[in-house]
């Protein structure tokens, strides 16, 4: 059995206990990191509650791409790596950032490691979304009542007229990967007249966290790619 555990946003105290539980329980951890060689965020986030003179940490090189034709080799690659040691009969889990099943990666190494190796299960803990931590950290309701809330990979949301529609139908946007598109994001919100009722969020629950209610003030070019925007329509606690 491989272990799906949801890190949370980047604070190591907002994994669950059950998550924590399998995470100290496995024998061998596995962690996606880019190819461009940066530390991989679920190690670092995961980092205090290891035991390294028992526990084995494995990193699967992914690359942060859309390219189909350079990631169906790499997940490939990836769910080999995992049923080997798998197979090897140590027990392990897969660490990852937010929910698993909210844009999670694991959706695509389930598809690999089921045509792989069909006789491993997989077993899936939840964890805490990286918008749900901005909107605390924020004091930001995420809806009330009978209020609709949407949320949407920014950095794919490549039609400005669905955006416009979406924040004049949805009393709350989340915009998910959103540093890439902040450029051309910010200038439809202003022009929709909601650029004050937007929350930007970086790194939440990390060292070098921000959180920003002006988004006058960023440098839109140079945001990182897991970053976040809450567009709330009406009264703002």
């Amino acid at each position: 059995m491989l272990t799906v555990v949801g890190l949370g946003p980047g604070d190591p105290e907002l994994i669950t206990f059950k998550g924590l539980r399998a995470i100290q329980a496995s024998e061998v951890l596995f962690v996606p990191r880019s190819r461009d060689g940066a530390q991989s965020m679920a190690l670092r986030i995961a980092a205090p509650w290891l035991d390294p003179a028992r526990q084995r940490v494995v990193e699967l090189a992914l690359p942060m791409v859309r390219d189909a034709a350079q990631l169906r080799p790499a997940w490939r690659e990836a769910a080999a790596t995992i049923a080997a040691h798998l197979d090897a009969g140590q027990g392990g889990a897969y660490l990852l950032l937010g929910d698993p099943l909210l844009y999670g990666t694991v959706t695509y190494l389930w598809r690999e490691l089921a045509a792989l190796a069909p006789h491993l299960r997989l077993r899936i803990i939840p964890g805490v979304t990286s918008f749900a931590a901005a909107a605390a950290a924020g004091a930001l309701p995420l809806a009330l009542a009978n209020e609709r809330l949407v949320v949407l990979p920014a950095s794919h949301e490549d039609d400005p007229d669905r955006l416009r529609r979406l924040l004049a139908d949805f009393e709350t946007v989340v915009l998910l990967k959103a540093g890439p598109a902040l450029p051309r994001l910010v200038p439809i919100l202003e022009e929709a007249g909601l650029l004050d009722q937007a929350l930007y969020a970086e790194y939440v629950g990390m060292p070098e966290e921000l959180i920003a209610r002006d988004l006058r003030d960023l440098d839109l070019h140079h945001r990182p790619y897991l970053s976040l925007v809450i567009v709330r329509r009406g009264d703002r606690v």
